[in-house]
């Protein structure tokens, strides 16, 4: 009898830049039918992927300090399994964590994460993000099991234009084009629409410098994805009163009208209901969707819109794991 044949387990890699359709190909048989329910652009998603390898492109994020990696794993030459790292100075975000259907529960997400968390530690990282769905059980054990802990949990409602009207009655508030925010009052609307725990992670200051972005981010999202952003003031009408801030996008990836999570203390979120038929008239009047995203702890928030016939699309959560921190632990205990 001959030996025993023995299975030999394929290895991860990083890809190259010639090997970025499989990526492509591979994210759009594991996504498709999640992004189409999101109404991603499938052919828009892939566009910008193919872009973000062009020398242009590659200057850009080499002059920003963005490294991005696509790792892989191929079997008898197939992408099979694949994700993103991708570093910004001192943190790091996970995402395009995916396999292929027909090779599922073989554990080579799990290889594909660690090979990615072993080069985040050769970095000198602060810390690795991620975000996944919250119904996602089996990919939330994965993370908590190499260490990643649950810190922000988000939701995203949508309301159809195309079927119905988003209508108000409500005349009270007045909404502004701005470019610049009262940073201070911004700092302070933080801590009505945000966990202690998710502030903790952020820093106030940079999340105010963010909120709205410089002309030469503008450029870039608006070359890179066709996005366009809209950033406004909400006013009350009877005391011309600053009540809080608004952001809302176009884009050519996403169908509709995207607004982040509206800045307002929690006794004024009667002006975000009435706020939101104007944010159509001016982003887009003939869109087919409304999208806002905002932190799940805004029940009274997430009440209105639900009476105001938003219905909710999905709940994400934001994990991390803090890299200096345990390894400052290991030390001191050895």
């Amino acid at each position: 009898m001959t030996k025993k044949e023995t299975i030999t387990e394929p290895d991860s890699f990083i890809l190259k830049k010639e090997e970025n359709d499989d990526f492509v190909d591979l994210m759009i048989t594991c996504f498709s039918e999640g992004l189409e329910r999101d109404r991603i652009n499938l052919d828009e998603i892939a566009k910008i992927m193919r872009k973000i390898n062009k020398p242009i492109y590659r200057l850009i994020m080499k002059i920003m300090k963005v490294k991005m990696i696509n790792y892989g794993i191929r079997i008898e030459n197939k992408l099979v399994s694949a994700l993103t790292l991708t570093i910004e100075k001192k943190t790091a975000t996970i995402g395009n964590v995916m396999t292929h259907p027909d090779y599922r529960r073989k554990g080579y997400a799990r290889k594909l994460f660690q090979r990615a968390m072993n080069d985040a530690n050769k970095y000198d990282l602060e810390k690795v993000s991620l975000d996944v769905h919250a119904q996602n059980q089996g990919a939330i054990k994965l993370y908590e099991s190499e260490g990643f802990e649950k810190y922000y949990h988000t939701g995203k409602v949508e309301f159809n234009l195309s079927e119905k009207e988003l209508y108000s009655d409500d005349n009270s508030v007045d909404l502004k084009e701005i470019n610049k925010i009262d940073k201070d009052y911004f700092d302070e609307l933080l801590d009505y629409c945000y966990t202690q725990e998710m502030l903790k992670e952020q820093k106030r200051k940079k999340m105010a410098k963010d909120y709205i972005p410089s002309r030469v981010i503008k450029f870039l999202v608006g070359k890179v994805g066709g996005q366009e952003i809209f950033f406004y003031g909400l006013y009350s009408n009877k005391e011309n009163q600053l009540k809080g801030y608004m952001s809302a996008s176009t884009s050519r990836i996403e169908e509709g009208i995207s607004l982040s999570s509206p800045l307002v203390k929690s006794h004024d979120i009667n002006f975000v209901i009435s706020a939101l038929p104007k944010v159509v008239e001016l982003v887009d009047k003939n869109s087919k969707y409304f999208r806002i995203r905002f932190s799940m702890h805004r029940k009274g928030l997430l009440d209105d819109l639900l009476k105001a016939g938003f219905e909710m699309k999905v709940e994400s959560l934001y994990m991390h794991k803090k890299l200096k921190i345990q390894d400052k632990d290991k030390n001191e205990r050895s």
